[in-house]
C-alpha cells in the first residue's frame, strides 16, 4: 500500500508513528484479543487483559492508541512497538523484520546517543514532518479535477 504511493518502508515506519495520538475503536483490533499463544507480535498480556475487560462492553468503545502518552505525538509509540503495547498487526508487525526493527528500536531512542541526548526521538520528528509532507503530495487534484477549498466545509462561491 505504501509502496504503491511512492513511500519506501522507511516512511511506512515513520508514518506508523502517527498511532502515537488518537482512540480507535475495540472493534478495530478484535483478531489481537485474546493474544495468540507463541506469537512474537502478541500484544502484551496486562495490556491484552484491560483491553478484553475494556472491550467487552462493546465494540463502539474507543481506548487510547497509546496509553501512555496518548495526546501527545512523540516518539512513545515505539516504546510501545518494543514493548508489544501496541493495538493493530501493523504495529506489531514492525519488529517481525530487521529492517524495520532497527528503526524502531532506533526512533525510540534505545540507539545513537550522542552529547548526553538520544537523537531518535529528534530525527524522528524531523523525519514524521519530511514524511507527512511527502504524503500530501500523493494523489492531490488540481483545480481542473476538484476544488481547493477555502473552508473545508463549505464548496467555494463561485
Amino acid at each position: 500500500m505504501f509502496a504503491a504511493k511512492g513511500l519506501n518502508q522507511n516512511e511506512m515506519v515513520v508514518l506508523s508513528g502517527a498511532h502515537s495520538i488518537g482512540r480507535s475503536a475495540c472493534s478495530s483490533f478484535p483478531d489481537r484479543l485474546p493474544p495468540a499463544a507463541n506469537s512474537s507480535t502478541a500484544m502484551e498480556p496486562k495490556l491484552a487483559g484491560q483491553l478484553t475487560a475494556t472491550c467487552s462492553a462493546g465494540s463502539s468503545v474507543n481506548v487510547p492508541q497509546d496509553a501512555v502518552t496518548p495526546d501527545r505525538l512523540d516518539n512513545q509509540y515505539y516504546k510501545n512497538v518494543m514493548s508489544r503495547d501496541v493495538l493493530f498487526n501493523s504495529d506489531a508487525s514492525l519488529t517481525t523484520s530487521s529492517q524495520t526493527e532497527d528503526l524502531v528500536e532506533f526512533y525510540a531512542g534505545n540507539r545513537q546517543f550522542l552529547s548526553g541526548k538520544f537523537l531518535g526521538p529528534i530525527v524522528w520528528y524531523h523525519d514524521f514532518e519530511d514524511a507527512m509532507v511527502k504524503m500530501g503530495y500523493i494523489g492531490v487534484k488540481t483545480s481542473a479535477e476538484g476544488e481547493i477549498r477555502k473552508t473545508c466545509a463549505f464548496i467555494n462561491k463561485t
